[in-house]
């Protein structure tokens, strides 16, 4: 498969291009890796890509495996599991993610957890997690 031909690269190809920006060559090969089923590390400075190489990669496989619904399908179950031991970055991280998602108009929900997540809040992620499963 040529993947510069394909939906997906397109779509995230038009993406980077609307910000003005062009994936790093770590990037793509991230998400290839990723499409492929591979597993790996990213190893990259701060403020390289790593966030949208992973993210992006997770996006497009998405896509990939609903080429003609990715932008309608509601209810997708968990998709993606950020970590991250840095609490001052998970809300710049979810609204990195969440612009992202409104800009490709893919209906994926952000949720954020952290220590200070409530006992009710906690309940409503576990409850909305197994409504998929």
């Amino acid at each position: 498969m040529n993947r510069k031909k394909s939906i997906d690269y397109t779509l995230i190809a038009e993406y980077f291009k609307s910000n003005h920006q062009k994936p790093f060559p770590f990037q793509e090969m991230t998400w290839d890796a990723i499409n492929n089923g591979e597993s790996g590390l990213v190893n990259a400075p701060t403020g390289m890509g790593k966030t949208f190489a992973i993210f992006l990669g997770a996006l497009i496989q998405f896509i990939d495996q609903h080429p003609n619904e990715f932008h309608t399908k509601r209810n997708n179950g968990l998709q993606l599991l950020w970590i991250t031991p840095l609490k001052a970055l998970v809300k710049d991280l979810a609204r990195a993610m969440e612009n992202t998602l409104d800009s490709l108009q893919i209906p994926w929900q952000v949720g954020i957890r952290t220590g200070d997540t409530t006992t009710q809040e906690r309940l409503q992620q576990k409850n909305n997690y197994r409504k998929f499963y």
